[in-house]
Formats: C-alpha cells, sequence, structure tokens
C-alpha cells in the first residue's frame, strides 16, 4: 500500500475487450443493446461495428483506484465521464490516472481520468475522487 501521494502520480491499466467479455458484461449489466452484441445491427449503425459498453470502457478505472494505485483500499467517491470516441469489440485500451488535487486530512484524492486505444486516441475524459486507503 503506497502510503506517500505526489500530485502528478500516474497509473496505468491496460487490456483487449473481447467479444466474450462484451457479451458477459452485457449479462452482468443487463444491458442488451444490440449495438454491442449483435454483428449485423451494428453493422448498419453509425458505429459499422459492434462497440463496448461505455460503462465497461470506464470500468478499467475500477481496476486501477482499487489494486494500482492508490492501491487496495482505494474507495469511489465520484467519477465525471465523457466519451469522444466508441471503442470496438477486440480494441485494445489504455486506462491513465494521474493525482490532480490531495487533501491529506480527509485523505481524498481528485484525479483526471482518460482512456486511449491503441492508435494513441482518447476516448474516454473525466475526473474522479477517490477516498485513499
Amino acid at each position: 500500500m503506497k502510503k506517500e501521494y505526489k500530485i502528478g502520480d500516474k497509473a496505468t491499466y491496460s487490456r483487449h475487450f473481447h467479444a466474450e467479455d462484451v457479451e458477459v458484461f452485457s449479462r452482468i449489466s443487463d444491458d442488451d443493446n444490440p449495438i454491442h452484441l449483435d454483428e449485423d445491427f451494428a453493422a448498419a449503425s453509425v458505429f459499422g461495428r459492434r462497440v463496448v459498453h461505455g460503462i465497461f470502457t470506464v470500468s478499467m478505472f475500477s481496476k486501477i483506484f482499487g489494486t494500482i494505485y492508490p492501491g487496495n483500499g482505494g474507495i469511489y467517491l465520484s467519477q465525471n465521464t465523457k466519451f469522444f470516441r466508441p471503442v470496438y469489440v477486440g480494441d485494445h485500451v489504455t486506462a491513465e490516472v494521474e493525482l490532480l488535487d490531495l487533501h491529506p486530512e480527509k485523505r481524498i484524492g481528485t484525479f483526471a481520468t482518460k482512456c486511449f486505444n491503441a492508435a494513441g486516441e482518447l476516448v474516454v475524459d473525466g475526473e474522479a475522487k477517490i477516498k485513499l486507503p
């Protein structure tokens, strides 16, 4: 567990979004929008192919905050998110968080939260408040 936090600290986590993962997330979330699950439906959409649930992409930050930085015991207080580009089934995405502000007495950090696709394009941008362990 990291005990010293500094403005500018960063952490990342990367993953591939496989079709099976999207199907499992759909079952867990009950979001069975065909844009995520049906190749033919998605092909006729503005995206032209299946896209990953936006919230599934954002869940990458939960992995970082709960296990990587600030580490085991980090607790989500809030998350603001903007979606800039779709994440397609099969895409490789990297989530990045950066500590922007720190209130040591309350043990609360404010973080920039960003996701990038394999081409380095910003797909998600936002800000989170985390109760530090």
